[in-house]
């Protein structure tokens, strides 16, 4: 009862109920299109409307055409090499040596010592030092000496004189090209000159120490390794051996064997006319070098302020030239030696131009005259004929030998009574007869004979003079 009279009472909700679902049914049909085409386009058929659909018809593009292929490469024959290739065997760098990086600098000033090492040019070691100390103003300390000031300080060893030990361990070869080496040596002597030596080498730098341009170098204050003064033991051949390294001399001139010079010796500021040695000029030729030292004076004359001690000098070359002749460096084999050799009065050892004298180095021996004497504190010098002997690569400006293994052996006394050209076959003759005197050459030795090389050609012998010759005979 109670469900029946719950229906009767909502009759509506059921009505509502029925209209929802009629309505949602109708979406599935096309009742509400033909109720919108009432309502809105009038009574009739429905317009049909035709959909035109473009067809697109797909068509493949055309092909590329394909590359042409490139031509095949032309065979390339590869050839092995024989052996592999070292770079090393083919060339070779330089090692690379990098300058020291420089030393820190403080970022504020501070007192203190800083101290820096470094190599002159002229073969000089030096360390500096430089001390801040502190002081006053600026205004105040540029008037102090003190306050800005450098103190120059050079250390130096002194060498002593080498003895027979000390030359053989140097250079090996003296015992084999000296039959008597060892008793020689067992009768030297230091020579007085030593000392005298080594003090003008001394005085040199004292002298120059404070102008380090000017300062005697290193190679120049060690050129000597010893002066010793042998009296052979079986003759008593005196000889004076000086051990030292060899620089080369090209002075001198003779108009008598050489009338023409080169225009570069003429025209030199330089070279020296004159040698210790000299004699009578035996020819009326003048001195090729005459004119240009008459003209040298001529010029020292015409100067605003001619200087007394130069025009002095030209005067006396001038003279020289006229009355004497000289060695020539370039084709005479002469010594040069200290002028501290003519001090003192002890006359035994002392050599003189002219003395024989012989130059060994090496193996090979050399036959020589004194010829010049050169400044107080430098020894071991030779003509340019002879540096050229002993080394080919030797020039005015290159010295043949650098080390101290070059041996003079000059023989006081031993120069002939009249000065002239050397002769040069009694040259080799009696170098080789004063070899002798001190126990001969070894085995090993080469001695080197020296010839005259501007001694003018013989003429040939006239056909007539030797048939007259023959006719008379």
């Amino acid at each position: 009862m109670t469900a029946g009279k719950d229906r009767r009472r909502h009759p509506f909700r059921w009505c509502l109920l029925g209209v929802l679902l009629v309505a949602a049914g109708s979406l599935y049909t096309d009742g509400p299109a033909r109720l919108a085409q009432v309502l809105f386009g009038g009574a009739g058929e429905p317009e049909v409307r035709e959909v035109v659909r473009e067809v697109v018809v797909y068509k493949p593009a055309p092909a590329e055409p394909k590359p042409a292929e490139p031509p095949a490469p032309h065979p390339v024959t590869i050839v092995q090499p024989a052996a592999p290739w070292h770079p090393a065997d083919s060339f070779s760098m330089p090692a690379i040596t990098l300058p020291p990086f420089p030393p820190a600098l403080p970022e504020q000033a501070m007192d203190g010592s800083f101290s820096h090492f470094t190599k002159l040019q002229s073969g000089i070691n030096m360390r500096s030092r430089v001390d801040f100390r502190p002081g006053s103003t600026a205004a105040h300390d540029r008037k102090q000496k003190d306050a800005y000031l450098v103190h120059l300080s050079m250390s130096l060893y002194l060498p002593h004189a080498a003895n027979g030990t000390e030359l053989a361990a140097a250079n090996p070869d003296l015992k084999k090209v000296l039959a008597g080496y060892d008793a020689l040596m067992g009768a030297a002597k230091v020579s007085h000159w030593w000392a005298p030596l080594m003090l003008h080498k001394q005085n040199e730098i004292r002298k120059n120490a404070g102008t380090l341009s000017k300062l005697l170098d290193r190679h120049n204050f060690y050129d000597t390794d010893t002066l010793l003064e042998i009296a052979a033991p079986a003759t008593g051949r005196k000889v004076l051996w000086m051990q030292a390294d060899m620089d080369v001399v090209s002075d001198g001139s003779d108009g008598d064997r050489l009338p023409t010079m080169p225009e570069k010796v003429l025209a030199s500021d330089y070279y020296q006319p004159t040698t210790s040695y000299r004699w009578k000029k035996l020819g009326p030729t003048p001195n090729p070098l005459l004119k240009p030292w008459q003209a040298r004076l001529d010029k020292l004359n015409k100067a605003a302020k001619p200087d007394p001690a130069a025009v002095k000098h030209a005067r006396a070359v001038i003279n020289d030239l006229k009355t004497y002749s000289y060695l020539l460096a370039e084709y005479d084999p002469f010594i040069v030696i200290p002028l501290t050799l003519q001090e003192g009065r002890d006359a035994a050892y002392r050599p003189q131009p002219g003395d024989y004298a012989v130059v060994v180095a090496g193996k090979r021996v050399f036959p020589a005259i004194v010829g010049d004497y050169g400044p107080r504190f430098k020894c071991g010098e030779a003509s340019l004929r002879l540096a050229k002997a002993v080394n080919p690569k030797a020039t005015p400006y290159a010295r043949p030998v650098s080390d101290l293994t070059v041996s003079y052996l000059v023989f006081p006394g031993s120069r002939e009574e009249q000065a002239g050209p050397i002769d040069y076959p009694r040259l080799n003759t009696r170098c080789r007869e004063l070899l002798q005197e001190l126990g001969g050459l070894g085995e090993d030795a080469e001695f080197v004979e020296m010839d005259d090389l501007l001694k003018k050609p013989e003429p040939a012998p006239n056909a007539n003079t030797a048939n007259t010759g023959n006719a008379a005979e």
